[in-house]
């Protein structure tokens, strides 16, 4: 992949071991959302990292990534301690795409999807014609040519998660990580977007991406990591991280597992636990 520094052969693109995540607080104090963390990426790899809102899934990708520090453990892309990185190193090797992100300046959509390109070179770099066409092939493949010249700013909500997303695929990382990209989308540009995601992996590329709806994340995903209430972060395959008290831990509801001929395995939420008798929808 151009413009990538590829992990040596055996060495997962990212890696978790011990990690703690969280803020700190003040002084020598500090918040541990979620605690002990091991798991490990590599390429072609789809994880869905799952769990109830405020969970911590926002903040362990970040420390993942770089953006935020560990409290503890370790972070590894490529092999190497991400705080130890250059910016620009960590741009050659993932792709950041936020939940939410407003831009202080007009740019366009296709200004916008640009800086993908310029993640790893810096801003002042010469603008190539592989630059180009990258960028052209991002905006062609979210379906985004007919908002090319509109300022990003004036996007609705969905229309802004794909230029993201776009931004993203013209960076050309072998790792990209990405915090609720569903959200402010259509279900069919949901079931779009996870299509778009898993041809990425079968590209060859490794997928991290936060996700709110189970059922999504079961299909798609090779792997899911799973927070539950406590702070701890279960890894494995998805009949494994989604078996029914793991469910109904992280997310204090009973689920109604079943399984369509069609559709294969889903699961349906009955009732929080703490509201009402067991099977009751109030």
């Amino acid at each position: 992949m151009s413009g990538t520094d590829p992990s040596p052969p055996g060495v997962p693109l990212l890696e978790a071991s011990g990690l703690d995540a969280g803020y700190k607080t003040g002084g020598s104090g500090a918040r541990v959302v979620v605690g002990n963390v091991n798991f490990a990426v590599g390429q072609g790899d789809r994880v869905a990292v799952l769990g109830a809102n405020g969970s911590g899934k926002t903040t362990l990708l970040k420390t993942c990534v770089g953006l935020i520090p560990a409290l503890g453990g370790v972070s590894l892309l490529g092999g190497h301690p991400v705080g130890r990185l250059h910016p620009r190193q960590r741009a050659r090797m993932v792709a950041w795409v936020p939940q939410i992100s407003e831009s202080a300046w007009p740019f366009t959509v296709r200004e916008l999807v640009a800086q993908g390109r310029y993640a790893a070179r810096g801003p002042f770099s010469a603008y190539t014609g592989e630059d180009k066409d990258a960028v052209n092939a991002a905006i062609e493949r979210l379906e985004l040519e007919e908002l090319a010249d509109r300022p990003f700013r004036q996007l609705s909500g969905g229309e802004a998660r794909r230029v993201l997303i776009a931004r993203a695929v013209a960076q050309d990382t072998p790792l990209v990580a990405l915090d609720e990209p569903a959200a402010h989308l259509d279900p069919g540009r949901q079931m779009e977007l996870l299509e778009l995601l898993a041809e990425l992996a079968a590209e060859g590329k490794a997928i991290v991406v936060s996700l709110h709806d189970i059922n999504a994340a079961r299909r798609f995903a090779a792997s899911v990591l799973l927070i539950d209430r406590s702070g701890r972060a279960h890894f494995g395959p998805p009949e494994d991280s989604l078996r029914p008290e793991r469910l109904e831990d992280a997310y204090d509801t009973e689920f109604l597992h079943g399984h369509h001929e069609g559709y294969g395995r889903f699961v349906l939420p009955l009732a929080r636990k703490r509201k009402g008798a067991p099977g009751s929808l109030r």
